[in-house]
């Protein structure tokens, strides 16, 4: 059964803990759209370094993957990143052409989308070395380690992006639904 977002409050906001999807529901949400997503890697290596990465963290992979799926249209882009960036949450895009951070491959790309997570949600320091452009900004900021939920990235992520989290949790809906 669907979940209605009526219901959001009664599952998991949490930007950290356990994933509710597997792997394969990510990848098959991914192909269901019929897109050819522009990526570096395969969609199987894309999902497997989500979890991986963020499960070194801490953090959900699945939503962090539909966070990635928010922000690139689907692995379409048509903003300002393009594919070979490897930067699948946007960061240090600003608009206008900014093109923002490039990561030399897809697994770097994705922990610095898990560690600017992080930096919203903790203030213990990543297992890994820092590779995210953006982490120390965040960190000297009141934001800093004061997220819990995807919904309290309203306006703190993307800016005014008052609706930033319920859009990535719709996502993350589908995905858990097969959709």
């Amino acid at each position: 059964m669907p979940i209605e977002l009526k219901t959001l409050s009664n599952i998991d906001l949490s930007i950290r803990g356990e994933p509710l999807a597997t792997q394969e529901q990510c990848i098959n949400y991914l192909r269901k759209k019929g897109r050819m997503p522009l990526l570096t890697v395969s969609v199987e290596q894309l999902v497997s370094y989500f979890y991986q990465e963020s499960r070194l963290e801490g953090i959900r992979p699945d939503v962090a993957f539909a966070q990635a799926i928010h922000e690139t249209g689907h692995f379409r882009y048509g903003g300002d990143v393009v594919p070979l960036q490897n930067n699948y949450c946007g960061l240090g895009t600003t608009g206008g052409g900014v093109k923002g951070a490039w990561f030399p491959n897809a697994q770097v790309g994705v922990r610095a989308q898990v560690q600017h997570l992080l930096a919203y949600t903790s203030t213990k320091p990543p297992e890994l070395e820092i590779v995210d452009p953006r982490y120390e900004l965040v960190k000297r900021t009141a934001k800093f380690g004061q997220a819990r939920t995807w919904t309290e990235l309203n306006g703190k992520w993307a800016v005014p992006g008052t609706t930033y989290g319920q859009k990535i949790l719709r996502i993350h809906q589908k995905i858990l639904n097969g959709d």
